[in-house]
């Protein structure tokens, strides 16, 4: 049986270097490359990086899902990094720098969730770079990359209305993904799920899609206030108003150069900083006389 040299495998970001065991016929190798990119060689066709072995050049791009401690991938299986203890044998071959280490990379071959069996692959770690960050703590950095800012709070009646009259809200902008990244390119996507209303009267917040016009406002994000704002904490032409607000909620997701992950314990959602906006109630048949 002819042997097959596998390629060297590098991590998300390019850290360590292992030679890895010998796949089967028909799976192919898979790995980061140090610029994250991910790329697969078919290992029956002896293609380069890319090659799906189907003759078209396309790549291949197994689904890995990681969990606890496992941080990254190679191929479809999800790895982790592990300080090299006895009774496992040394590397092979000199350290590659005097303060060089030995370290264990642990694959986990079983279902996500459930410890082992492992592959293990044994080798020197380059201490002289610094460790990268986890891709938990990627993506903590990818979500603060992402603008929260939503445009302003706006209502219909503007600034002053009567009890049992539906008031509008919308924002005055349109709405879309938005995206941030890590330094070693995980990319965080907030896809918007929907806004949340607080009418400011101590109800209910009311969920409503992002509308941006009165007339959307009128059929999908309204409320109807049954009493005055007398007490309110806000003010409206030096009269005690109740405090409307807005926030966006995003839903997030996760992938490295176009591949999705699964990054456990990361945030699921993102929320937005509140736009505000006073709104005075009055009672129907009250009359003003100064409304300076």
């Amino acid at each position: 049986m002819l042997s097959r040299l596998l390629g060297i495998v590098v991590l998300v970001a390019g850290l360590f270097v292992a030679t890895v065991p010998t796949a089967d016929a028909d799976e192919p190798i898979c790995h980061w490359t140090p610029d994250g990119k991910y790329v697969c060689t078919d290992t029956d066709s002896g293609g380069d990086p890319g090659d799906d072995g189907s003759g078209d050049g396309g790549s291949t791009e197994p689904t890995c899902q990681l969990w606890g401690q496992f941080t990254y991938c190679v191929g479809t299986q999800a790895c982790r990094n592990i300080p090299w203890h006895p009774p496992y044998r040394l590397p092979d071959g000199p350290k590659p720098q005097p303060d060089s280490e030995p370290l264990i990379r642990q694959c986990d071959l079983g279902e996500p969730g459930v410890l082992g069996p492992y592959r293990l692959t044994i080798y020197w770690s380059d201490s002289g770079e610094p460790e990268p960050p986890s891709l938990y703590e990627q993506a903590l950095t990818a979500i603060g990359e992402i603008d929260t800012t939503i445009p302003a709070l706006e209502t219909s009646p503007d600034g002053r209305t009567l009890v049992y009259i539906p008031v509008w809200y919308w924002l005055a902008g349109g709405a879309g993904d938005r995206t941030g990244s890590s330094a070693f390119g995980l990319v965080a996507t907030a896809a918007l799920d929907h806004v949340e209303v607080d009418p400011g009267d101590g109800s209910d917040s009311i969920a409503c899609p992002w509308v941006t016009s009165a007339e959307q406002a009128e059929q999908e994000c309204n409320h109807t206030y049954d009493r005055a704002s007398d007490d309110g904490t806000a003010r409206w032409n030096g009269r005690p108003a109740h405090l409307a607000s807005v926030t966006a909620v995003w839903n997030l997701s996760f992938e490295i150069n176009g591949t999705p992950v699964t990054i456990p314990n990361a945030p699921a959602t993102l929320t937005s900083e509140a736009s505000t906006a006073p709104v005075r109630v009055d009672e129907q048949g009250s009359v003003v006389t100064d409304v300076r």
